[in-house]
């Protein structure tokens, strides 16, 4: 007798249930792109145990008729394609025909839908192992999906399952997203009777709104085009940046993904002005044409594959950065984040686009609201309004000052000439060992003179090839094992072009000559570095650039290193003239706290 066997259909419709439904959170999603795709305004979304006993979604949209209802949780049923070819043009965010048919696997489901078209509702009920029950029913326009006791009957896959608080917090995780993805539809979150009310709004309202403790002011706005593909980057200044990556975030064709190639791009767009080790704040939303990206590689459709891939990330790095050096070339804008989370919203226009309900209220306004028309754009916060003046008092704020005169701007490109007379600021003195304190007409600046050096000299470096300074005695360096010999062979071209004079023999090195601008420290620094790692992987420019910021960070004045009044003036005046007032590892090169900031926070008239 053969070993090889038809499974029962109950058998495989579980196993299939299990690819898409892994727990609550998972049918949640699904449910809602079902009433996104319905092209609906308003969403209620309501869970109770963590979703695991209850999880309910109901939508004002298109509805469905008897028919259709009797068809939505069969297998392979879909409203979206008709063939294989029309993947390639689906706009959709369900095409499978899999998820009703899913949940139906595994819980107790009750679909209640109108359509506009009919004078009455039809309510459809389904539990595993029984006949559906299909039934007219007074109903709204719209549909409401009701699942209750997910693997109830399953105990197997219910073990599985986290404590309801966890799978709660999994839950209100997809309806963030959601949200985020789509923030011209209102939506109400219910759980445990307390909940919440979005309206509809703009990209940057929406994260500010759903992520608290995300500084609004702080948000701007990056909107362009990479190959054809239009995107939007909500970002946050450099002041606002975190460890972890939880504030990057990349959303395709309206679907967040881990797509890591884009997370990458924003990254190192941010280099420049982020200490190391920070993530930056940014969310990435692009449309791609459907014929280039394949979600179909995945039952739950969380991943996808991208055509021409490397070409999207480059044109997106490549757009992003270069908006980043003009709109931040000045650094950070925003200094001492200290008011409580719930002020950055009210500091919002239209900060009622956010509201907090009790359960009863919440179905209230829902039912009310659903069959209405949908607010008026003429209504909402417009993108111009971020960022005005006011919402950035009571806070410091961190900015390039205006161009310097002719003569000091001449004056401060080159180091052996003196700074003249005239100069556009007052130095004042010193303060904690490595700060330099001056100040301008109308603001206060505190200016580090060790991360200012530092990006001097590294722009020194980089420019063009260095001079070198002869040494009158060559300096033989002993080179005894294979580490540091291949990290001699990985610098050795960017040292020569910064001015480093070297003979390389066998087991030595001998060092002729170092680049004038780092002096007799030159040497020092050499030996330093080829001690260090020699950041593997990188390619050619940026070791260049690695290299020539460790050197550079060695060679500037160090904390507790007392400068001279004149060379401290200098120091301040080539600092203002620098294009990007950040050092090679992304910290701020000054704070700037202006006239009226200063009077109100010891509460005087300005």
């Amino acid at each position: 007798m053969g070993r090889i066997r038809i499974l029962g259909s109950e058998t495989y419709r579980l196993i299939a249930a299990g690819e898409v439904i892994e727990r609550p959170a998972s049918a949640l999603r699904e449910l809602i792109d079902n009433a996104i795709d319905a092209e609906s305004t308003e969403i209620h979304v309501e869970i109770a145990g963590g979703g695991i006993e209850l999880l309910r979604v109901s939508d004002n949209g298109l509805g469905m008729s008897k028919e259709d209802l009797a068809l939505s949780i069969k297998d392979h049923a879909t409203s979206k394609i008709q063939k294989a070819d029309d993947l390639l043009s689906v706009r959709t965010l369900g095409f499978r025909g899999e998820a009703l048919a899913s949940i139906a696997a595994v819980a107790r489901i009750e679909i209640l839908s109108k359509s506009e078209d009919s004078d009455v509702g039809w309510r459809l009920l389904s539990e595993p192992g029984s006949s559906l029950v299909l039934e007219a029913s007074p109903a709204h326009r719209g549909t409401t999906v009701s699942v209750r006791a997910l693997f109830e009957r399953f105990p197997a896959r219910r073990q599985f399952l986290k404590r309801p608080s966890s799978e709660a917090a999994q839950c209100r995780q997809v309806f963030v997203e959601k949200a985020l993805a789509h923030p011209s539809i209102s939506l109400v979150w219910n759980s445990g009777g307390e909940g919440e009310h979005l309206s509809p709004s703009t990209l940057k309202e929406r994260i500010a709104l759903l992520y608290r403790d995300i500084p609004a002011p702080t948000l701007s706005v990056f909107q362009s085009e990479a190959t054809g593909s239009p995107f939007s980057i909500i970002y946050a200044d450099p002041s606002f940046s975190r460890r972890d990556r939880k504030y990057l975030q990349i959303f395709v064709n309206h679907r967040r993904v881990p797509e890591w190639g884009f997370s990458g791009s924003l990254e190192y767009a941010f280099a420049d002005y982020l200490p190391g080790g920070m993530r930056p704040c940014a969310f990435l939303f692009i449309d791609i044409d459907p014929s280039l990206a394949d979600f179909n590689i995945h039952p739950a459709k969380r991943e996808v594959r991208i055509k021409n891939a490397e070409a999207l990330r480059s044109a997106i790095y490549t757009a992003f950065k270069d908006h980043l050096r003009s709109s931040l070339g000045a650094g950070p804008r925003f200094l001492g984040w200290d008011a409580p989370s719930q002020n950055y919203s009210e500091s919002l226009p239209g900060s009622d686009a956010w509201q907090k309900l009790d359960g009863k209220a919440l179905d209230r306004a829902f039912w009310d609201k659903l069959d209405s028309e949908r607010r008026s754009k003429g209504n909402e916060c417009t993108e111009d309004k971020i960022g005005q003046e006011g919402w950035i008092e009571g806070n410091d704020v961190w900015e390039r000052p205006g161009p310097l005169n002719q003569s000091s701007a001449q004056n401060s490109e080159t180091n052996d000439k003196e700074y003249s007379p005239g100069q556009p600021f007052r130095f004042l003195g010193r303060a904690f060992g490595p700060f330099l304190v001056f100040e301008s007409s109308e603001a206060l600046y505190i200016l580090d003179q060790h991360a200012a050096q530092e990006r001097i000299l590294y722009d020194k470096l980089r420019s063009v090839k260095g001079k070198s300074q002869t040494l009158l005695v060559p300096f033989v360096m002993e080179i005894q094992d294979t580490e540091t010999e291949n990290r001699l062979s990985s610098f050795y071209s960017n040292l020569e072009r910064m001015g480093y004079r070297m003979e390389k023999t066998p087991g030595q090195l001998v060092v002729n000559g170092v680049p004038a601008i780092l002096g007799e420290k030159g040497l020092s620094i050499l030996v330093e570095s080829l001690a260090e790692d020699s950041s593997p992987g990188l390619e050619a420019d940026e070791q260049f650039n690695a290299v020539a910021a460790s050197l550079a960070c060695k060679a500037a004045i160090k904390d507790g290193d007392m400068v001279e009044d004149r060379a401290a003036t200098m120091l301040i005046a080539q600092s203002l003239a620098l294009p990007l007032p950040r050092c090679p590892h992304g910290r701020p090169i000054w704070i700037k706290l202006d006239r009226k900031t200063l009077y109100r926070m010891i509460g005087r008239e300005g």
